[in-house]
């Protein structure tokens, strides 16, 4: 049953943690003398303790640590965890929720549209410790007082049907989405293989290169345009859903021409790009033009899609601030990859539990008529998760671990 799927996956997990692959993927480039030795605080303590954080300070998350594992002799201190996080190659996180998804996109559970399985990417805005480290690697920005502080842009990719964050990059604050979705693409495919996908973009990723890029990537794509955005083409329509040739000519190629001159000359010996191009007015009166390159569906198919779109909208409102994945434990730029991607996978561990618990709360309330569909609260959710994840990944009986889990999703129910 999927309930087991995902207690197999934490159990995974909790595994990978101990494991010498692991300690071998957290030795920063070019240093293989950490994480050899073992310490007060070794590295799988470390992860769990980064893992299991909640938003306070570097002090009390340590403490609170030590605590929950009954080792308050040997606690470190905010120092000696600063200086051993210094260490932490942060692509260690992005390893552990690529291995996680893979275990539930290898199997028959995910969910999806037609036979695709449907993402939504899109950027964002991330505040993070206004150090000059940071403001120098991430770049600043005024705030309302006329201050310059360090921001990010973060960008992410995100399962809308099976709810789950699959990549989330944390990139220099003036830096292109489209740069980042394509990285998201590289991680997408370790992630779920040969899998059909269909990935939903707004407007700021209507460029007829990065629309070649998706094409020649065999990825599926539904893109909303700008009024302004191929404008010849889009009023030459007789129909509200149609195909669309879109030309590569001289005035649109002039950019690509300037900053990428090799894709320039392939797009321009391409000629065009066939589209579909469906065409709508929203409620509020403003009108949507989408493009794509999938078939099957109606107009009304397409539009009801992209509607799904405001699903990561809603994420990065749960990251901000029912995670505090903002709250970053240090000033040192370093420290960014390691908490945004060390909540990412934890955010995905929940989901994991929410998604069970629902189905365990509708099987037993199938004889009752409810009105909504059946949704577990969020943020309870994140809260039990985060108070028995130590626990949880330190308990070394089996049979006590199993009791813990059934436990905890049970509370997650009612």
């Amino acid at each position: 049953m999927s309930e087991h799927k995902a207690y197999f996956r934490i159990k995974q997990l909790f595994s990978e943690i101990h494991s010498e692959d692991l300690r071998k993927t957290a030795q920063q480039i070019g240093d293989r003398s950490s994480w050899t030795r073992q310490r007060n605080m070794p590295l799988s303590d470390i992860l769990t303790c980064t893992l299991a954080k909640k938003g306070l300070s570097a002090a009390m998350e340590i403490r609170q640590y030590f605590q929950a594992v009954d080792k308050m002799e040997y606690a470190v201190s905010k120092q000696g965890y600063l200086k051993q996080r210094q260490k932490l190659n942060p692509q260690v996180f992005k390893v552990l929720n690529r291995n996680y998804l893979r275990r539930f996109y290898d199997g028959q559970e995910p969910k999806g549209w037609r036979g695709y399985l449907v993402m939504a990417i899109d950027g964002s805005r991330a505040e993070i410790p206004n150090s000059g480290e940071n403001r120098q690697v991430y770049g600043e920005s005024i705030n309302k007082y006329g201050k310059a502080v360090a921001r990010a842009n973060i960008s992410a990719v995100y399962d809308i049907y099976n709810r789950f964050m699959l990549d989330i990059g944390i990139d220099n604050y003036r830096s292109s989405e489209i740069t980042a979705a394509k990285e998201h693409i590289k991680t997408l495919k370790e992630i779920i293989g040969e899998r059909k996908v269909l990935i939903i973009f707004d407007r700021n990723y209507a460029s007829l290169e990065f629309i070649d890029f998706l094409e020649e990537a065999g990825i599926y794509y539904l893109i909303r345009l700008h009024s302004t955005n191929y404008k010849t083409e889009v009023s030459q329509m007789h129909s509200n859903d149609e195909e669309v040739e879109l030309l590569h000519n001289k005035s649109r190629m002039e950019h690509l021409r300037r900053s990428m001159p090799e894709r320039e000359r392939e797009l321009s010996k391409k000629g065009s790009t066939s589209v579909r191009v469906v065409k709508s007015v929203y409620d509020n009166g403003e009108p949507g033009i989408l493009v794509t390159n999938v078939r099957e569906g109606t107009a009304g198919d397409i539009n009801r899609m992209y509607r799904k779109r405001w699903c990561i909208e809603k994420k990065y409102h749960t990251l901000k601030n029912k995670v505090r994945f903002e709250s970053v434990t240090g000033k040192a730029s370093i420290y960014v990859p390691q908490d945004f991607w060390a909540q990412m996978l934890v955010i995905n561990i929940v989901q994991d539990l929410i998604s069970q618990a629902e189905k365990r709360a509708m099987r037993s309330s199938r004889k009752k008529q409810h009105r909504y569909a059946i949704r577990i609260n969020e943020n309870i959710a994140i809260g039990l998760f985060k108070e028995q994840f130590i626990k949880l990944i330190m308990e070394d009986d089996e049979s006590r671990k199993d009791k813990m889990f059934k436990r905890l999703t049970t509370d997650m129910e009612r």
